[in-house]
């Protein structure tokens, strides 16, 4: 990764906060995206920590007019953007009934708007150098039905359709574009929703994972993924996902 520019969206915590700094070991700079300027600024921080330039400014990804002034500044102070990861996202439990439209577009946007506004910014400086990454963090709920997560997994399933039509886009420049799709990991949001070992633990058997011990996945074995796609190994992988979930869903 010595010489590449990374930009992660909700890069401040969790995937997002994993992957920024598993690249950043392995030379690449950062530039954190995050609605949150306290853990943008620490994640930016940690990267620094390791000898690599960072910058983070609060950004929300779905909002076409912040995603630009974030490029614009991070190609003045970083020079490009070889990489993009499209991590930020949010969740409700709300069933159908419960579903207002309001929730519906904002987990919509954060998710599927994001990965368009995102990819579209970065491409514009990827294309005229030809070599560029983007990793979207999808999702086992993209494939696997379950009750209270209705537009989680409608646009977790968006970004996988349009991850392809992207990857046929821009292979012309050089530029891939893949998916990791988790199962449950070990994030503070998930952390919230299952605070003790035996919750998680549960969570796990329930949601079928049967690699030994089962447990969830930890935000770590995710950016490992998120590196090699990222990396100079995986020139000939497009339009693909690689699924981390312990064998809960095995497609």
């Amino acid at each position: 990764m010595d010489g590449r520019v990374a930009m992660v969206t909700g890069g401040g915590a969790g995937i997002g906060r994993a992957a920024a700094l598993m690249l950043a070991r392995e030379g690449a700079d950062i530039v954190v995206c995050d609605l949150n300027a306290g853990t943008g600024k620490a994640v930016a921080e940690e990267v620094e920590a390791l000898g690599r330039r960072a910058i983070a400014i609060p950004t929300d990804s779905s909002d076409p007019d912040q995603v630009a002034r974030l490029v614009e500044e991070a190609i003045r102070r970083l020079g490009k953007i070889d990489i993009l990861v499209n991590n930020a996202g949010i969740v409700t439990t709300d069933t159908i009934l419960a579903l207002t439209p309001e929730t519906w577009d904002r987990v919509v946007a954060v998710h599927l708007k994001s990965m368009f506004v995102c990819s579209q910014a970065v491409i514009r400086d990827m294309s005229g150098r030809d070599w560029g990454r983007i990793v979207n963090i999808t999702s086992r709920a993209a494939y696997r039905g379950r009750a209270g997560v209705g537009p989680y997994s409608a646009a977790k399933g968006g970004m996988l359709a349009y991850s392809r039509v992207l990857a046929a886009e821009t292979a012309q420049w050089g530029i891939t574009v893949n998916n990791v799709a988790p199962g449950t990991t070990l994030t503070p949001m998930v952390e919230r929703a299952f605070p003790t070992t035996d919750g998680q633990a549960q969570e796990a058997r329930s949601s079928g994972v049967i690699t030994a011990p089962v447990r969830l996945a930890e935000a770590d074995e995710i950016a490992g993924a998120v590196l090699y796609l990222c990396g100079p190994l995986s020139g000939h992988t497009t339009g693909t996902t690689i699924h981390v979930n312990g064998g809960s869903f095995m497609p």
